[in-house]
């Protein structure tokens, strides 16, 4: 369950599981990976109201042995906690996602533990580079420079701008104990700071920092099974940013291991599975529309990822994803670049020139 569940239901179908995969578009690619796809728009809202009845009317005809869930509840704790209540979720209770989703709380946190992570501000800074952002919410869209910000409401904040390379940090937690999954490189979105795909990292350094930021970190924390954190690498220096205390987009980037067979084991408290290290170089990015764009005439290969099913795309909408893996960064970046050309000569210059790609 998330704004695009097609990674965790291909992981869960290669695993051998049954998937009714709840997100909000339904593309083509999820439901060849679920038997059962249902679309639903309190992912997209703050407030589900009557939306979250009809959830689990689904639900409740499915009786799934569990429910896993990805981006969309983190700015609806209400809807979180009621499924929580009424279903088995292998994830974090409502308390601990309310906790490490709090700025305040989470910087304490760091703080305590030896953690670097920015200043929160309640207030608007007089002077100096701030971001406000939303509590809660997820994806990056809510982030704007301080400057821009011309109207402030309850769940906003202020975190001091970090320079850096934003990277996230994949791991399964557990008690105590946090294995690292992965560490790469976070796109962000040209004019904005939405989230538009990931490049694995392989530098030993940032992965030594990482592992310790982990050990460090997570025992405060309360997390269980696959999670994520969003930091800034500076001068051999992780700064904690977020947390986000539920499966990740960026499982993408390392869909070939047992992923959630190894959030179930840590999520029940059994050993989990032991894993390979990762030597192959991979990146995904995510293309939005600069302006409307009707796909409904346009060919969609199959070497395209999250496949909208024809239709409409708005403005600042993701139209589809691209993949590459290779044995360089270069490797990577060459087959994501031939990927965009072949769009180019199949869908011609005009709906491309209106794509943003994210390539690089």
């Amino acid at each position: 369950m998330s704004h695009s569940a097609r990674i965790y239901s291909q992981i869960a179908q290669q695993e051998g599981w049954r998937v009714l995969a709840v997100d909000a578009f339904a593309d083509s690619d999820t439901r060849q990976a679920a038997q059962v796809v249902y679309r639903w728009p309190g992912l997209c809202e703050q407030h589900a109201g009557d939306a979250l009845t009809a959830l689990f009317n689904v639900l409740d005809a499915y009786q799934p042995d569990a429910v896993l869930v990805g981006s969309g509840f983190e700015a609806n704790q209400a809807a979180y906690a009621a499924l929580f209540a009424r279903y088995t979720v292998a994830g974090n209770t409502p308390d601990t996602v309310d906790r490490v989703k709090h700025p305040q709380w989470l910087k304490a946190c760091c703080d305590t533990q030896g953690v670097q992570s920015p200043f929160i501000a309640e207030s608007k800074p007089a002077a100096g580079r701030w971001l406000y952002k939303q509590a809660g919410q997820c994806g990056g869209s809510h982030v704007q420079d301080w400057q821009a910000v011309s109207h402030v409401d309850a769940s906003g904040y202020w975190q001091a701008f970090q320079s850096g390379q934003a990277v996230g940090i994949l791991f399964a937690a557990q008690g105590q104990a946090a294995t690292l999954i992965g560490v790469h490189a976070l796109k962000q979105h040209v004019n904005s700071f939405a989230y538009a795909g990931a490049t694995r990292l392989h530098e030993a350094t940032l992965y030594a920092a990482a592992n310790a930021l982990l050990q460090a970190l997570v025992p405060a924390l309360g997390l269980v099974g696959i999670n994520s954190i969003d930091a800034m690498w500076h001068e051999g220096r992780l700064h904690v940013i977020e947390v986000n205390p539920r499966l990740s987009a960026s499982m993408r980037l390392y869909r070939h291991l047992p992923l959630i067979q190894m959030h179930m084991a840590s999520c029940q408290h059994q050993v989990v599975p032991v894993l390979q290290p990762q030597t192959m170089h991979a990146s995904h990015c995510i293309a939005y529309a600069r302006q409307e764009i009707d796909l409904s005439q346009f060919s969609l290969p199959d070497w395209l990822e999250d496949r909208p099913s024809g239709g409409v795309i708005a403005a600042g909408q993701p139209v589809c994803s691209l993949y590459a893996e290779g044995h360089s960064d270069s490797e990577v970046l060459q087959a994501l670049q031939d990927r965009k050309t072949r769009l180019e000569t199949l869908w011609g210059t005009y709906v491309c020139d209106n794509i943003e790609f994210n390539i690089h």
